[in-house]
């Protein structure tokens, strides 16, 4: 046996990052978020951001839809800015967030193609993380939503622009988990096993692990190749100072013959030996031992050992009375309950306390505030920024005492309730009593300095904040508004045409073309006055208009002039996905109805959008539709009546020799997108064109392409049977068979493995 010094490497920081990123894979918005900065870009205006904030704000206390309103006014008004970026990342997880994955899709998209920096382009540290993220995000729209295949090129994408990253991390764990759903085991280990792998170490010499995410640990022993042939397991203890002792079995690492990986839930609890979990207390320490039996010196059972440090990073927040709802407003005259998670504090069997500090905040305006201030610097920043101030209107020490019952308390959690009280008139809050004195539109904050925790030795203040609600009134009021007669022509023409269209798809569906044609009239009259007004008009009134307007002609089946009200719309507001969707129907249905050359220029004015979210699609389906337009060609032609026709061929050769532009518009598809989730199975279809073509040179080139570039397609064991064939067909036997190994062992489940053994054997018998 080959002698070699085992190592135990055990990264804390590292393993941290991991821990981190495994612990908000059930959802995408819990991965770390970066700071907010002081300000913006500078081409974002200041009423700009005023209207996101508060269209955050409203999102935050759940009125979504008037939230969603504003945001979308800030990707119309401010096309190009930070702030729509923002706007549209914003929409998109709200619709992750609702169950909603292909909604939200459409947003992640748009963002994965404004923002790819261009060849050479030195991005800002903002951008770059939003372009990330929306890869990130797109690829987890795929995944939540089934589309496994689809996410995989998102996700490979990802790893290339992000890595040493959480990003990463993230990737190659959904990456893992895709192929895990899809019954491919091997690739789900090698995808999962390189999570990790990709963060930078810290260079910290007692790394640390966050308790209550999953512990990792990695073995290096060039001994592990023989282990594993002898099934030898690989095997370490881990002891945790505070009494927990557990002995993992390692896992191999894909493309690391000489490493495996030990990894173990964490959990606040007392010590349970050998239950296969680690339980952790704060301040502990872990002691990760691998027993090294062959080393290079002929020494035997010599220990290999590494530690980590077990850190909790705290958090605070208000909750509802259950302490496990966020709370989202606070009402005077209730009590308010917090929650203060960090099992660091939890230092003893006994119930633990800690204190925090809780204030009610009033808000005034920048100006007033600048007037208020002695520093003339002050005033130049108001004419600068106009950033609002927050004033200290009361505060209290709350006791927060540790969650738990029985005589054995270890939540690391600690509750408690604050009483709030409406602020008196003409009287100043008592600074030494417990309640805490709050008016309508103030702010409770309340902070958190965390001495220990995961990011390293620094002090980190934790804070959160939370609205107080004002007074209900519930009587009767009158109140008189003006309202402009152009505005209030337009929306009531707009709800009108709304409800024509609604009964025209009724007809439609129930093939009463003409009356669905002639409601569409109708809903045609009273929106086209609204596109004209649109300069006078608010920005969603016109999106509407437009959007019913194309509707009411596809209605008609007036597909051109759908297009050109789809590119009108795209010029105005080139940063929405609706004009871009609204084409893809289009094309489909002219597809469907097998008008194939009016379906191609469709998809052709897809591809000239400023940012077409489907370009990739669209390029796939001009194949496609080329395609279906070739066999029906050949199938109507008279050469194909018959098994030979006049033209002395069969019908499938004749349906191949009229696939030359099918095939040059798929070949563009993976060539222009190759990151796409059409990109695979556009290379595929060329590959089998080439093959049923025998032109075997080009087949073999490109089979090399497909599992360089698309090492998740679903479809590498048809891959791998043809290149057998086509190697075969090349003179070359022993690659042929190299092939049909690789498919029996990489795809047991394949349905394609018994051709591969029969087709293996007749090659093996040749050579006896």
């Amino acid at each position: 046996m080959k002698k070699n010094t085992g190592q135990l490497i055990v990264r804390g920081l590292a393993l941290a990052v991991l821990t981190i990123a495994l612990a908000g894979l059930a959802t995408a918005q819990d991965e770390p978020k970066k700071p907010t900065r002081s300000r913006l870009s500078q081409d974002v205006d200041r009423q700009a951001k005023h209207l996101f904030d508060k269209a955050m704000e409203l999102m935050e206390y759940k009125q979504y839809e008037r939230g969603l309103a504003m945001l979308n006014t800030v990707v119309r008004d401010n096309q190009g800015t930070i702030l729509a970026h923002r706007a549209n990342m914003t929409m998109g997880k709200h619709f992750l967030d609702q169950g909603k994955p292909r909604d939200a899709l459409n947003y992640f998209m748009l963002l994965t193609r404004v923002l790819a920096p261009e060849p050479g382009e030195k991005q800002t540290e903002e951008l770059q993380e939003l372009f990330r993220e929306s890869l990130f995000q797109a690829g987890f729209a795929q995944y939540q939503s089934g589309q496994y295949a689809a996410a995989f090129p998102l996700l490979r994408r990802l790893t290339e622009v992000a890595g040493k990253s959480k990003w990463a991390n993230m990737a190659y764990f959904y990456i893992g988990m895709s192929h895990y759903n899809l019954k491919n085991w091997n690739k789900a280990i090698d995808a999962l096993s390189l999570v990790g792998t990709e963060v930078e170490d810290s260079g910290d010499d007692l790394g640390r692990i966050e308790i209550g995410q999953r512990f990792y640990a990695k073995i290096s022993d060039a001994d592990i190749p023989v282990m594993r042939k002898l099934n030898q397991p690989v095997k370490a203890k881990v002891t945790v100072s505070s009494g927990d002792v557990e002995v993992l079995e390692g896992v191999p690492v894909a493309g690391k013959k000489e490493e495996m990986l030990v990894s173990a839930p964490t959990e606040v609890k007392a010590a349970k030996p050998n239950d296969g979990r680690l339980q952790i207390l704060g301040g502990d320490t872990l002691e990760i031992t691998y027993m090294d039996d062959s080393t290079l010196d002929g020494k035997k059972g010599v220990p290999r050992t590494g530690k980590v440090r077990a850190v909790s990073t705290g958090t605070v927040g208000f909750f509802l009375g259950d302490y496990d709802t966020p709370a989202y407003i606070a009402f005077p005259g209730q009590p308010q309950a917090l929650l203060l998670r960090d099992a660091d504090l939890d230092k003893s069997p006994a119930a633990e306390k800690v204190k925090v500090t809780v204030r009610s905040l009033y808000k005034i305006e920048a100006k007033e505030a600048a007037a208020d201030s002695e520093e003339v610097l002050d005033i130049f920043a108001v004419d600068e920024e106009e950033e609002d101030k927050w004033r200290e209107r009361d505060r209290i020490t709350v006791t927060l005492t540790e969650k738990g019952e029985g005589a054995m308390i270890r939540s690391g959690s600690f509750i408690g309730k604050i009483d709030l009280k409406p602020v008196e008139p003409d009287t100043a809050p008592n600074a030494s009593d417990a309640v805490l004195h709050c008016d309508e539109l103030d702010e409770l904050s309340v902070t958190y300095t965390d001495t220990v925790h995961l990011y390293g030795d620094d002090q980190r203040e934790n804070e959160s904040r939370i609205k107080v609600s004002g007074s209900v009134n519930s009587g009767v009021s009158a109140d008189q508004f003006v309202v402009f007669e152009t505005l209030l022509k337009a929306r009531k023409g707009s709800v009108e045409s709304e409800a024509l269209v609604g009964l025209g798809e009724i007809y439609k569906d129930m093939g009463l073309d003409d009356r669905a044609a002639q409601r569409a009239n109708e809903a045609l009259k009273k929106v086209n006055p609204v596109i004209m007004d649109r300069n006078k008009l608010p920005g969603d009134l016109v999106e509407k208009a437009f959007k019913l307007k194309w509707e009411s002609e596809l209605l008609q089946d007036d597909f051109s002039a759908a297009t050109a009200t789809c590119l009108a719309f795209n010029r105005l507001y080139p940063e929405s996905v609706l004009a871009d969707q609204a084409l893809m129907t289009v094309g489909r249905s002219l597809a469907v109805k097998g008008q194939y050359e009016e379906a191609v220029k469709v998809y052709g004015q897809v591809l000239k959008l400023e940012n077409p979210i489907s370009a990739a699609e669209a390029q796939y389906r001009i194949g496609e539709t080329l395609q279906k337009q070739a066999e029906d060609a050949s199938d109507a032609a008279d050469e194909t009546n018959s098994q030979w026709g006049a033209g002395g061929v069969d019908a499938k050769t004749a349906r191949l020799r009229r696939m030359g532009a099918a095939i040059a518009a798929y070949r563009k598809c993976f060539q222009a997108y190759p990151e796409s989730s059409y990109a695979a199975e556009a290379l595929r279809r060329v590959v089998r064109h080439y093959v049923d073509t025998e032109d075997f040179a080009q087949a073999a080139a490109l089979l090399e392409d497909v599992f360089a570039d698309y090492p998740d397609a679903a479809f590498l064991d048809e891959m791998l049977m043809l290149w057998a064939r086509v190697a075969y067909k090349m003179g070359d036997p022993e690659m042929s068979k190299t092939k049909l190994r690789q498919l029996i062992y990489d795809y047991p489940q394949s349905g394609l493995v018994t051709e591969a053994r029969g087709k293996l054997a007749a090659l093996e018998a040749r050579d006896e």
